[in-house]
């Protein structure tokens, strides 16, 4: 290990140069990862609160493979479908719509009402055993008929506290609670109640719910193709939703360019490196060194380095999501940070591998001056 930290310390600006690259990839990494978190935190925290063991939807007409919230019609016949499959207590409605919101009646008029702002309204059945952690803030936690229970970052947008009357889809809704922030496809939700979905969404007669949520795991195998519906966990569920998918495709896959990247600057950095310490190798290997050890020599050098890197790029990623949390929707975790860390460090240290395989093959008779 003596020439490979010999090195570094000879050749600060070189080392130093690949431990910033390191660093920077490495920064980006968790800045990106924390992203991703955050983004798909907005798109479904909401689903996730449910707990649900089984989300139905309706089939996906024609040849598509994947069902979907917006377009899902659940009717009395498939309602009743699943109830009889399953029994009625382990089948709730759930209405999931996306509409405007404002402060104060329709028959108020515009003077008393504030500007309108997206919601996303959630319709649940009285007394429903679903989103059992939801959190309330002040006021209740879940509405009757007639009531709303908004998420904080709803409230404040609208500057309403429990007892104040909320417009939704020009209905008139009294705010009961204020709740934790939940998120659907990025926008806030209002926890509102089934019996005044239909209003609110403005559905047709035929329409029972958007899905329904079962309360068990367990369901009779033909059920889904017999009512032309589609079962699956809350997990599964998640591909249903509006441009997930794809928003969370496109960021992963940006990681994985990423990870690509940093392995392949330090396989180019070492190769190069390797090739001009040739002759300082074939002296320790003239000298008595077994391959062992300059390959050795050679892998601490680049494990110092990269550590080096991925520290500081983690340290600077964690400031930077701390920071970056208040203005975007950052989720910053232990997961988030050593992930990128640990993973850029075992990548860089398998592209040195192949980079130092040089090493092994260096011929002693070149420090002896032979050919």
């Amino acid at each position: 290990m003596f020439l490979s930290l010999r090195d570094i310390t000879f050749a600060k600006g070189r080392f130093a140069l690949l431990a910033t690259v390191v660093a920077l990839i490495t920064l980006l990494l968790v800045l990106l990862t924390g992203l991703t978190n955050g983004l798909g935190h907005q798109n479904t925290s909401a689903l996730e609160r449910l707990e649900a063991q089984r989300i139905v939807l309706q089939a996906p007409p024609g040849d598509s493979d994947t069902p979907s919230f917006t377009t899902s019609q659940i009717d009395e016949k498939q309602l009743t479908t699943w109830e009889d499959a399953v029994g009625a207590d382990q089948v709730e409605r759930l209405g999931i719509t996306q509409t405007s919101a404002s402060r104060g009646t329709q028959s108020q008029g515009d003077s008393a009402r504030t500007d309108t702002t997206a919601v996303a309204g959630i319709a649940l059945e009285p007394g429903t055993s679903l989103a059992p952690g939801l959190t309330a803030t002040s006021g209740a936690t879940h509405p009757g008929k007639g009531e709303v229970v908004l998420s904080e970052t709803l409230a404040e947008d609208l500057k309403v506290s429990v007892g104040d009357t909320v417009s939704m889809g020009g209905t008139s809704l009294k705010a009961t609670g204020i709740a934790e922030d939940e998120y659907y496809s990025h926008v806030p939700v209002a926890w509102m109640s089934t019996e005044d979905y239909p209003a609110v969404a403005h559905t047709s007669p035929e329409e029972q719910a958007t899905a329904l949520a079962l309360t068990t795991a367990d369901y009779p195998q033909d059920v889904p193709g017999d009512s032309d519906t589609v079962a699956l966990d809350t997990k599964g569920s998640l591909a249903a939703l509006p441009a997930y998918q794809s928003e969370r495709g496109s960021l992963l896959m940006m990681q994985a360019f990423l990870y690509g990247i940093s392995a392949m600057v330090v396989i180019s950095f070492l190769t190069v490196w390797t090739i001009q310490r040739t002759r300082d190798i074939a002296v320790l290997r003239a000298l008595g060194a077994g391959r062992k050890y300059v390959v050795v020599d050679s892998l601490v050098q680049a494990a110092v380095v990269l550590t080096v890197g991925v520290l500081v790029g983690g340290a600077l990623g964690l400031l930077g999501g701390m920071l970056a949390g208040s203005a975007v929707p950052f989720e910053l975790s232990v997961a988030s940070v050593a992930v990128p860390v640990v993973g850029v460090l075992v990548l860089g240290l398998l592209g040195s591998l192949l980079a130092v395989r040089r090493v092994s093959t260096v011929d002693p008779m070149i420090a002896l001056g032979g050919n």
